[in-house]
C-alpha cells in the first residue's frame, strides 16, 4: 500500500508512511480532493491529526468550530474531537499525520468500493476497527 495511489470515494490518496514505520503512533497520507466532497462528521479516539493544505481551499469543522483553510495553513483536531472537512470549488490537495492505523480503514474501504462491495455499515465498521468513529452518515464523499 505505501507509494501506492488508490482511489476512496473519487478521492486520490497516497500513504506515504506506514503505522508499522511509526512504532505504532501515526501514518501520513497524501490526498488529492476533486470538488466539494470529504467526510461525514467523525472523530479518532486513538490520536490527534494534523492537516497540512498544499492546494486549494478547505472548510473544516472542529467541535462546533468552522475554520476556513487555503494552501499553506494547518490545523490539527486533537484526539477525540468531533470534525470533518469539505474542499472548495476547485477540489484540493493535503498531507494528513494521521491517527495509528488509519491507512487501513482508507486502503480497505477503497478495495471493497472498487469491486462495488460496499455499504455505509460496512464502511463504519472498517472504520471503527482502524479508530474513525463516525458521528453521522450524512454527506460522506
Amino acid at each position: 500500500m505505501k507509494n501506492k495511489t488508490f482511489d476512496f470515494h473519487g478521492t486520490k490518496m497516497t500513504v506515504k508512511i506506514l503505522t508499522s514505520e511509526t512504532n505504532g503512533t501515526y501514518s501520513i497520507i497524501h490526498f488529492v480532493h476533486p470538488p466539494n466532497v470529504g467526510p461525514a462528521l467523525h472523530m479518532h479516539p486513538r490520536g490527534s491529526e494534523s492537516f497540512y493544505i498544499l492546494k486549494g481551499e478547505y472548510r473544516f469543522l472542529v467541535g462546533d468550530k468552522n475554520i476556513d483553510t487555503k494552501s499553506g495553513d494547518t490545523i490539527t483536531v486533537p484526539k477525540g474531537i468531533s470534525h470533518k472537512f469539505h474542499s472548495g470549488n476547485d477540489g484540493g490537495e493535503f498531507l494528513v499525520i494521521s491517527p495509528p492505523d488509519l491507512e487501513n480503514y482508507f486502503y480497505e474501504t477503497s478495495q471493497l468500493s472498487a469491486k462495488g462491495m460496499i455499504t455505509w455499515e460496512t464502511e463504519s465498521n472498517i472504520a471503527k476497527q482502524y479508530g474513525q468513529i463516525f458521528l453521522e452518515n450524512s454527506n460522506h464523499w
